[in-house]
């Protein structure tokens, strides 16, 4: 079963995920000499990454042994306002000391999003631990039940022979970028972050027991702990009805 939790503002949810990060690197370290992060797009994390790269938090992570990767990507230069990657880089990464071969990001310079995919997924392949495991995933969610670029009613969500691929999404009229479900699955945590009250509808929606099968986040089969961290606006319906 899913940890929930429920936090007043988006501030102080951004607090508990910065100490979850904390906690679960530490122990990744300790384990095994290293923390393999995938990071999530959008506008919710970046204020977890801001915050990261502050005190108390920034010096309580050995980021030298950090090892950083993006659940997915738009289809854009690397410097445009939309990339998930600028968005990381400006909010985090330029912040602390990963070093950069650590900073594995999904190369938009192929000149077809199929080779950026075919090239993240031999990326992920050869730079995780042995098993292909993340050791935290981080991911959103959106008003239409989507995480990561796993859109639906796109071909992406039956795919499960690689750990990326490229998915055009009509209604956005754009090419992602996007580890599919088997990457995802095997993490051993995933942490939602979810705010706004324009989420409460379909975080209600999909943390009831009887949500729609059809929504991409309902099709996650998680092998490791899943915890979801609500602001108190995306979690105002959920509330209700639970």
């Amino acid at each position: 079963m899913a940890n929930i939790q429920v936090f007043p503002t988006p501030a102080v949810l951004y607090h508990s995920a910065a100490e979850y990060w904390v906690r679960t690197a530490k122990r990744a370290i300790e384990r095994a000499g290293a923390f393999h992060i995938a990071l999530a797009g959008g506008n919710t994390p970046r204020g977890l990454y801001q915050l990261l790269a502050t005190e108390p938090y920034a010096s309580q992570i050995d980021w030298h042994r950090v090892h950083v990767y993006f659940g997915d990507e738009r289809y854009v230069p690397k410097n445009h306002p939309d990339s998930n990657y600028r968005m990381a880089r400006e909010a985090l990464l330029d912040s602390v000391a990963i070093p950069p071969e650590q900073i594995l990001r999904i190369q938009t310079e192929f000149p077809e999003p199929e080779l950026a995919a075919e090239d993240y997924a031999r990326v992920l392949q050869s730079h995780l631990p042995e098993g292909e495991i993340f050791d935290l995933v981080l991911l959103g969610l959106g008003a239409d039940g989507h995480t990561a670029s796993l859109f639906p009613e796109t071909p992406i969500l039956t795919v499960r022979d690689r750990l990326a691929a490229a998915v055009y999404v009509k209604k956005l009229k754009a090419w992602r970028i996007s580890m599919t479900y088997p990457a995802v699955e095997k993490a051993r945590q995933v942490l939602f972050l979810v705010t706004g009250a324009d989420k409460a509808a379909v975080v209600a929606h999909v943390l009831s027991p009887s949500a729609d099968k059809t929504l991409p986040v309902k099709h996650l089969q998680a092998q490791g702990e899943v915890s979801w961290y609500l602001d108190a606006e995306a979690a105002r319906k959920w509330e209700v009805t639970k």
